[in-house]
């Protein structure tokens, strides 16, 4: 029989968490005690594979196929340094040849010269909203339980399916030991001031209403996998979280720069937005908590489930264009 499709994280069991337990490859052990410590660098559990991110770059897809383990990468961020940029040609009569060798790559991904170039490789790729996403793993790594949620209208089904929405952040909200989704946008989003967003944010309930049952199973796999390979340290708060319920209504965290930009876009925004679909609308700068509290920056919509809050947040800003 066919397994039932829906969405899904790797099992305890399965056989890639079996593979990679701590001791088996060095490497590994290696590239998950540096994301304890390297900023960019996050590692989160897909449906049969896990991706190892960099400035939420994909540094790493690593899977079991044909009962061996296998590590991919794209090409264009092992690309090495060159002291020239432009590349000789040769010019022959009827064509010009490559001069080989015209792009020296990295040979050896975790030997540390080579990862600072292919990290660096990555967050030339990365963009800016991608920067902003993981600073906020990062800032967020106690209580968050995922990042770049690809799914479809059965759930997440992997690569090869056809095109998905993503949602940017799942964090379990730590007084309710419920799993919220988080959308971020950059106010200068056109689709926060087209009202756009608020149909991406209906397919966000929608899927989490159909899948909540499968939603709370996955992310309870992904805590007991993150502790087994070592990912989430036993002494973390996730490690021993309860997980609950599911709020389908996602938090809608907007980036800025500063507080005059907030102060000048929120009350317009807040006329466009259907906040009746939201957990919570934040407005930010360099980090923001998660959870679901308030304070002038931060409101949060689920007074009837949860308890509202005010706390002191961190202003710092991005250089981000209004």
């Amino acid at each position: 029989m066919a397994e039932k499709k829906g969405f899904k994280r790797l099992k305890p069991n399965d056989p890639l968490v079996k593979e990679l337990a701590p001791g088996n490859y060095p490497w590994w052990d290696t590239l998950v005690e540096r994301s304890h410590t390297d900023k960019k660098i996050s590692i989160q559990v897909r449906g049969n594979y896990l991706n190892v991110y960099s400035t939420m770059g994909n540094l790493l897809k690593v899977e079991m196929a044909g009962g061996k383990l296998v590590c991919k990468t794209h090409y264009k961020y092992l690309i090495d340094d060159l002291a020239d940029e432009y590349v000789v040609l040769r010019a022959e009569s009827d064509h010009l040849a490559v001069k080989e060798p015209s792009c020296p790559l990295v040979t050896s991904l975790l030997e540390g010269k080579h990862l600072q170039r292919v990290q660096n490789n990555i967050a030339a790729h990365a963009g800016l909203e991608k920067t902003i996403q993981s600073k906020l793993v990062w800032h967020n790594r106690n209580t968050l339980l995922d990042a770049e949620i690809a799914f479809n209208e059965e759930g997440e089904q992997g690569d090869n399916t056809d095109r998905k929405t993503r949602i940017d952040l799942v964090n379990l909200d730590k007084r309710s030991n419920t799993v919220v989704f988080v959308e971020l946008k950059q106010l200068s989003d056109v689709r926060l001031h087209s009202g756009e967003v608020n149909q991406q944010i209906s397919k966000y309930i929608a899927f989490a209403q159909k899948q909540k049952e499968n939603i709370i199973e996955a992310y309870r796999n992904v805590i007991e996998v993150k502790t087994l390979l070592g990912i989430l340290p036993k002494t973390w708060e996730l490690a021993t979280a309860k997980i609950e319920r599911v709020e389908p209504r996602p938090i809608l965290a907007i980036a800025c720069s500063n507080q005059k930009y907030i102060d000048d876009w929120k009350r317009d925004l807040e006329k466009k937005l259907d906040t009746k679909q939201l957990a919570g609308l934040y407005f930010f700068g360099t980090n923001v908590d998660l959870n679901l509290k308030s304070d002038k920056n931060k409101e949060q919509f689920l007074v009837d489930s949860v308890p509202v809050e005010r706390e002191a947040e961190n202003t710092a800003c991005f250089p981000i264009a209004p």
